[in-house]
């Protein structure tokens, strides 16, 4: 998982412009939808990273279980209650690794969903320093209003 550093490094980046108190600042809020943007996409990609190794794991797992069966059932040599037992072993066995694959899965999804939270995040600053910027010009306006004639 190595994009873990840059998403750290990415949560730095999007909470030192608003520990400094520069509520307000267009150019402050873009910067930190551009950060909490590159944080969820790294996140993003460590999900999807931890899945596939954990599908690769499960894999290998699964691999080594059924291994363990076949082995069992060949040592066995035709003994109906050693194959019995084998397969049971065998079949709770599979039982975890399914329930293992279900609470990552939910794990998962929990945090898809917190990246789609980040980019919710990420749309509103976006919106706030567009109204920052639509409040910048009114006022701009207004004050050229006020001291443009006064210049004449």
């Amino acid at each position: 998982m190595k994009h873990w550093k840059r998403v750290v490094g990415s949560v730095a980046m999007v909470w030192l412009p608003w520990a400094g108190g520069c509520g307000g600042d267009a150019r402050v809020e873009l910067a930190a939808a551009q950060s909490v943007e590159s944080l969820a996409a790294s996140l993003d990609v460590a999900l999807d990273e931890y899945d596939a190794e954990v599908g690769a794991g499960d894999d290998r797992r699964e691999a080594a279980v059924i291994a363990a069966f076949v082995a069992r059932v060949q040592a066995g040599g035709g003994d109906a209650a050693a194959a019995a037992s084998a397969a049971d072993d065998f079949g709770a066995a599979l039982g975890k690794i399914r329930a293992d694959r279900r609470v990552q899965w939910q794990r998962h999804t929990a945090s898809k969903e917190n990246v789609e939270t980040l980019r919710e995040v990420t749309a509103g600053l976006r919106q706030l320093a567009i109204a920052s910027l639509t409040l910048s010009d009114e006022a701009r306006r207004y004050l050229q209003a006020i001291v443009a004639p006064s210049e004449r």
